[in-house]
């Protein structure tokens, strides 16, 4: 499947890259099948089991060839064909969509956007709880200017997922083109802090915007550190933890840190007030 904003959709062949072979399935497929493991963030967005059934006589040509959706919708088909139940539902879901991609990539490449929102619709319509619908749906309003609807598409998508860089990046880029730079530069450097790192190169791009964006510069080193800025992002995560007592002492030794003053005394006379509000609660 080709690309909009999420990575998976970019590299055919990424879904299987740590994917291996779990079981001779013969038993249960009458010596047809195997069942392949999916990236668990590939199977998250897609909103397919993390298992896939897939051809045992293609076993030795995906290393040379790649994984091939054609290919796991016929074996999801015969799979369903044979066994109705409820563990196979969304294969079922998957095989009704899969169509219904294609032609969404293809309205994209075209920028035909009120196609493509009519195709995301028939895929919600299948599925409403399929993450790469509201992925792609933001980017379809972005890229026509409605920017509200991107950002309540992208927000509905995040809901649905663990890993969300795909999304908080979609809201990013909308913010920018919203205007709103601290928004912006937050959800920027929330992606850059992802001690998870399943998304590298949203991380990379973040690190890319938050220095274009001049909240960070690389010194000599090479390191990153404040730069002009740094302060909007500070603001920022003010508003974030404004409840938060502990967040809230940890943002304000940074800023004394980093030498700004008058912000880090508002932050700790909020801790103050919080401390005093849970003094008289107890």
């Amino acid at each position: 499947m080709q690309g909009l904003e999420a990575s998976f959709f970019k590299k055919s062949n990424r879904l299987l890259a740590k994917s291996r072979f779990l079981r001779n399935t013969s038993a249960m497929f009458g010596q047809k099948y195997l069942l392949l493991e999916l990236d668990p963030q590939d199977a998250e967005y897609y909103h397919l089991p993390e298992l896939v059934p897939y051809p045992q006589k293609e076993q030795k040509r995906l290393d040379s060839e790649g994984f091939k959706w054609d290919l796991a919708i016929k074996s999801m088909q015969a799979l369903t064909h044979k066994e109705d139940c409820a563990e196979y539902k969304l294969y079922k879901l998957f095989i009704k969509k899969w169509p219904l991609y294609q032609k969404l990539d293809e309205a994209t490449k075209e920028k035909d956007w009120k196609q493509a929102e009519k195709i995301i619709d028939r895929i919600l319509s299948i599925d409403l709880l399929d993450p790469s619908a509201y992925l792609n749906l933001g980017y379809v309003f972005r890229s026509q200017k409605q920017f509200y609807k991107a950002k309540q598409a992208y927000q509905k998508g995040q809901d649905l997922v663990e890993n969300d860089a795909p999304f908080i990046a979609g809201l990013a880029r909308t913010y920018e083109k919203m205007g709103k730079l601290e928004d912006a530069v937050y959800a920027w450097y929330s992606i850059s802090q992802d001690q998870a790192k399943l998304f590298d190169n949203y991380i990379k791009e973040a690190n890319q915007k938050l220095i274009k964006l001049k909240v960070y510069k690389r010194n000599l080193k090479g390191d990153l550190v404040a730069d002009e800025n740094y302060e909007l992002l500070m603001r920022k995560a003010f508003q974030k933890s404004f409840n938060d007592a502990e967040q809230l002492t940890k943002l304000g030794v940074k800023l004394v840190h980093h030498q700004l003053t008058k912000l880090a005394v508002k932050v700790f006379e909020r801790v103050y007030e919080l401390s005093q509000v849970k003094a008289a609660v107890s």
